[in-house]
């Protein structure tokens, strides 16, 4: 009978002292982003705006962005943005069309967009102006951490967790492809651990 009083009050204690481990299993919240593939989406050596960039892990929790865009062309208002976000089902493959998002003014947009985080990808590459249009040429980054890129954006601060595939399309006014990316990435609750 001693034995059972001692290990009631060892567990008393015990939960008495730890903080509190309440972790819903909720559909939505407050998430964070775990990127996953960044690539073309076709070859590129045709278009216009190419995209020769990677993520590189340096640590644990350190991804950073490198490689190089290429623009043949100023990168302004005058281009047509298209992004349109897959999810992945419950029963596997991909889901097209969970958001669609195309503006007519892809530099001023992907500038709002990313709020806070364009000067970050501004420096990080190199990209000698902070207003549209972006001129041509080859914009270099030898790494930039994307946790920078996470803290100032202007996304929603909640949504459904999941993994998610964004590809993104840049078209002229005739409709004309001139580049085309893809990024994977996964939302999590602030408390998971990337799989």
């Amino acid at each position: 009978m001693i034995i059972i009083k001692m290990f009631v009050l060892i567990g008393f204690f015990s939960l008495s002292r730890s903080r509190n481990r309440f972790m819903p299993n909720l559909p939505m919240g407050e998430y964070r982003v775990v990127f996953d593939k960044l690539y073309s989406c076709e070859p590129t050596e045709n278009h216009s705006i190419q995209f020769y960039i990677y993520f590189s892990k340096k640590s644990l929790s350190i991804v950073e962005l490198k490689g190089n865009v290429t623009t043949l062309i100023p990168f302004g208002d005058n281009i047509i943005g298209d992004v349109n976000i897959a999810s992945w089902g419950s029963t596997g493959g991909w889901k097209p069309n969970s958001i669609i998002h195309v503006t007519k003014k892809a530099c001023s947009t992907l500038k709002t967009v990313v709020g806070n985080a364009w000067v970050t990808f501004q420096k990080a590459f190199h990209v000698p102006t902070d207003t549209c249009p972006i001129p041509k040429g080859t914009y270099i980054s030898s790494g930039m951490d994307m946790n920078k890129l996470i803290e100032g954006h202007n996304f929603p601060k909640v949504y459904f967790y999941g993994k998610y595939k964004a590809t993104f399309k840049f078209k002229n006014v005739e409709n004309q492809l001139l580049g085309c990316g893809v990024l994977e990435f996964s939302l999590i609750r602030p408390w998971e651990t990337p799989i």
